[in-house]
């Protein structure tokens, strides 16, 4: 029966031939309706968004965090947030969709994640912080970017069998200065510090410090130049 139905004979072939019939069935254009229906249509796509802005997605960041400063505008959704750290939050700041934040880990106490004033905190950007995460006044974080204060997993092939934390002397502080610009795909690791002014090139992986105003890049990233106005 299965192999008529497919060859289009036997008691289906009706059923087909009226369902491909109806696919080609075109409803006439009462434009007066379709104007009301498209416009309704772009003004529920405009102010759902807000909606969620104003009554779900800002109060639930403000009740996870510490602080929260003036006029925060969220892009999509809250970050994933994983941890109990402290999260501190200044004016005017811009926070893309699908972040990823991990403040706090069990075996770690006192973990912060501190941004300043006017930051935009770029699509899909993670950050890590055991013990402190700083990121200055007017700083960018293009999409991509990663932070890490600490190693995520012990150095120990037989700890890491084990399934044990990192040890929290193997995490440090990172801080972000202000005006700082960062690519994407960057990665910026324990214990760094970089400088006002600065920028890190995209997919550029920071390991050690970075001057005030300078141009770093590579794997590691070193100082290309500095920047003069």
């Amino acid at each position: 029966m299965m192999a008529a139905a497919r060859r289009g004979e036997g008691p289906l072939r009706h059923a087909r031939r009226a369902f491909k019939a109806l696919l080609g069935v075109r409803m006439p254009v009462f434009r007066p309706l379709a104007s009301l229906l498209y416009s309704e249509r772009r003004l529920r796509a405009m102010l759902w968004p807000v909606f969620l802005k104003i009554v779900y997605r800002e109060p639930l960041m403000r009740y996870r965090c510490a602080y929260v400063g003036n006029r925060l505008h969220l892009e999509g959704a809250i970050p994933l947030i994983e941890g109990n750290g402290a999260i501190r939050i200044g004016d005017d700041v811009r926070i893309g969709g699908r972040n990823s934040w991990t403040v706090g880990f069990k075996n770690i106490d006192g973990a912060e994640l501190v941004i300043g004033d006017r930051v935009n905190i770029g699509y899909q950007n993670v950050i890590s912080a055991a013990k402190s995460v700083r990121i200055g006044d007017d700083t960018m974080f293009a999409p991509n970017v990663q932070v890490y204060d600490n190693p995520t997993h012990p150095m120990s092939p037989a700890a890491r069998l084990r399934h044990e934390p990192f040890h929290p002397d193997t995490a440090a502080p990172v801080i972000i200065g202000q005006n700082v610009w960062v690519g994407s795909g960057a990665f910026i690791l324990k214990g760094v510090t970089i400088g006002d002014g600065a920028i890190v090139a995209a997919l550029s992986i920071v390991t050690k410090d970075v001057p005030p105003n300078a141009l770093v890049a590579g794997n590691p990233a070193k100082v290309i130049r500095i920047l003069e106005d």
